[in-house]
């Protein structure tokens, strides 16, 4: 009997320990957010960090993040990118880097209410190029498909949502429940860590994108956020819309990392049978860090493409 309570009281433990964890981490707080750069604009969900970076005048480019990591992934792009004349808005999503953490599922209509709400906020109306990186790609997808005519071209940089995810993110898509769905939630945390952890000791990640992931990640809200975007927006296939960017005429340019281990090689083709007039380019010995390990070869595809009329 006693050693049945105790297996009874180690399995209570083992699945509710992902809610003790988020417990003793820290909730963001004004401290920690006078030492971001950028400003803040308070949005009908909630405060959203963001910075711009580049000339004042120059086109203006748009970056979504994934939902690992915080707005600093894009930073080192975003330099390239102004040298090159570009004026480049990053922003947090909710629940990572500096922004509120929004509870609720994050699925396409959660993220596109920020994106909206802060460019309206920053008064851009049309004509500007939507970068988006892992699941910022899905983002940016779903974001162009619903506003075609407001984007100049839709850059993907190893894009999610036009592959079968393997892993903890493919049994999160199947909708787990009970049992099933608390030990993905106690799992899941072990193995976002592994692998942020391995993309922290990659020598090629810039220090400034390995002290934001550090930091965001002992913060409350982002594991959770990472969770609700898995249940949500993560759970959809952007093959149709990428029917219609080919139908409509949207500029459409994906950039992939041979190395990739997040994103399958065969998504390359996919894209190409569903949309005949995206561009595609290809970088050697880069991986799905690749917007920050690779950024002078993005900023080069990007201005290159861009120069030709993408």
């Amino acid at each position: 009997m006693i050693w049945f309570l105790c297996a009874a009281l180690l399995v209570i433990a083992l699945l509710f320990l992902p809610a003790l964890q988020e417990a003793l981490r820290r909730p963001l707080n004004e401290a920690m957010r006078s030492d971001a750069p950028g400003d803040f604009a308070e949005l009908s969900q909630g405060q959203t960090h963001y910075r711009w970076i580049g000339p004042l005048r120059g086109p203006v480019v748009v970056c979504v993040h994934g939902i690992t990591t915080p707005s600093e992934s894009f930073l080192p792009l975003a330099k390239q990118l102004a040298e090159m004349g570009y004026r480049v808005l990053l922003y947090d999503l909710y629940g990572r880097g500096y922004s509120d953490y929004v509870p609720g599922v994050q699925d396409r209509e959660f993220f596109l209410q920020q994106l909206n709400d802060l460019l309206a906020f920053e008064g851009i109306v049309e004509d500007f190029v939507l970068v988006g990186h892992s699941a910022g790609g899905a983002i940016a997808t779903a974001y162009a498909a619903a506003n075609v005519w407001r984007i100049r071209s839709l850059i993907l940089i190893t894009p999610v949502g036009l592959h079968e995810p393997r892993g903890p993110m493919a049994q999160f898509r199947k909708r787990p429940h009970g049992v099933k769905n608390l030990m993905l939630r106690w799992s899941y945390p072990i193995v976002a860590r592994r692998y942020v952890n391995r993309v922290l000791a990659d020598p090629r990640t810039p220090e400034e994108v390995q002290k934001a992931q550090r930091a965001q990640s002992r913060r409350q809200g982002h594991a959770p956020s990472n969770l609700a975007a898995m249940q949500g927006i993560l759970r959809e296939d952007f093959a149709p819309e990428q029917k219609t960017f080919n139908q409509q005429g949207l500029p459409v340019l994906a950039i992939w990392g041979r190395d990739d281990m997040i994103v399958p090689c065969d998504t390359i083709g996919r894209l190409a049978e569903i949309n005949r007039s995206a561009k595609q380019d290809v970088i050697e010995g880069a991986g799905h860090e690749v917007v920050y390990t690779h950024p002078k070869e993005v900023a080069r595809i990007i201005y290159e493409n861009q120069r030709l009329g993408l």
